[in-house]
């Protein structure tokens, strides 16, 4: 937040502490208002989108309720409508499906109506309100219908995102329509989610280039590069990747290194493949000699076997334990070996 963007509301302005990655990096974004107007004319909400909009301004996002309890929202703000109205929106940014959501959501939209019925703006009075909406950035892998979490509701429940959805909303990044284009910002930040391995998120940030140098969106460029470095290289499996938040050197680093990436990622597949396959094949070998020559004999084979990672080793002991007459003659053979 810059110093002219001051508190709004009555409520002292309040930035919680980011130590997620993940978290941090998606709030950079929450809490942009260039990127909310990108959002919500790419993504409309019900009774709020951008055409309305004159002008959006920050507000605090420390919602305290009249028992003095605190309610911590990621980002809130107030918009100022063409028609001379106000509405305002708080967002809360999801790494993971929470079936709480929409009484969180519920919670911070009553607490900040009450204030704003106790205190109202300008034009309005303590019987009507300017409309508090409530937005969900998911940004997860796991998939959130649109209930929240259907699977924990009870079969015959009413999803509450159902009576909410008027006020509340949510917005599955990766889910989303792609409605085209390659000049607005949530929609590239929504193609960046779904890229499924370094070729693709290597053409899904190519348009960024354009604003790569642009002065007046350098927080931007900075957020797109912290997301894509400290987010979406690590969910494609790519780690000890160069971080930087400089964006223009984030899109060379994706022209020059997406090849060697997945070589490395497709032989670590391959490692990991054949580490199970072998952690499958130790434990058929322990079972079956545990069932031909007793417990004892498989538990001390399975120290044996403990640091064997050659495949055809592991096949020789198979055929060993079905050629032994005991399982003595099974550990002689091992030991001899």
């Amino acid at each position: 937040m810059t110093d002219h963007e001051t508190a709004i509301l009555g409520l002292p302005l309040f930035t919680a502490e980011m130590r997620v990655p993940r978290d941090a990096a998606i709030k950079r974004f929450a809490l942009n208002a260039d990127f909310l107007r990108h959002l919500l004319r790419a993504y409309p909400l019900d009774g709020l989108e951008e055409a309305q909009i004159a002008r959006i301004k920050p507000a605090s996002a420390n919602l305290i309720g009249p028992d003095l309890s605190q309610r911590l929202t990621d980002a809130a703000w107030q918009i100022e409508l063409r028609d001379g109205g106000l509405a305002c929106l708080l967002l809360e940014c999801q790494a993971e499906p929470d079936p709480t959501m929409p009484f969180r959501a519920l919670h911070s939209v009553a607490t900040l109506g009450l204030k704003l019925s106790r205190d109202p703006p300008r034009g309005y009075s303590a019987a009507r309100v300017p409309p508090v909406l409530h937005l969900t950035l998911y940004t997860g892998r796991r998939t959130w219908s649109v209930a929240g979490a259907d699977e924990e509701s009870g079969e015959g429940s009413e999803p509450y995102w159902h009576w909410l959805s008027r006020v509340c909303h949510l917005l599955d990044l990766r889910r989303l329509p792609d409605p085209g284009g390659e000049q607005n910002l949530a929609v590239l930040l929504a193609r960046l989610q779904r890229c499924e391995d370094p070729e693709a998120l290597r053409r899904a940030a190519a348009p960024l280039q354009s604003w790569a140098s642009d002065a007046e969106h350098a927080e931007l460029a900075s957020a797109f590069a912290a997301w894509i470095t400290h987010v979406v290289l690590p969910d494609l499996g790519v780690v000890n990747v160069r971080v930087s938040d400089n964006l223009t050197e984030v899109l060379e680093m994706l022209e020059q290194e997406p090849r060697t990436w997945a070589d490395r990622i497709r032989a670590e597949e391959r490692a990991e493949v054949c580490a199970e396959m072998q952690r499958s094949m130790v434990a058929m070998l322990l079972e079956m000699a545990k069932l031909r020559f007793g417990g004892g004999a498989a538990e001390r084979l399975a120290k044996l076997l403990d640091g064997i990672t050659d495949t055809d080793r592991l096949k020789d002991i198979g055929k060993w334990l079905v050629t032994c007459e005991s399982g003595e003659a099974l550990l002689a053979r091992l030991r001899r070996a």
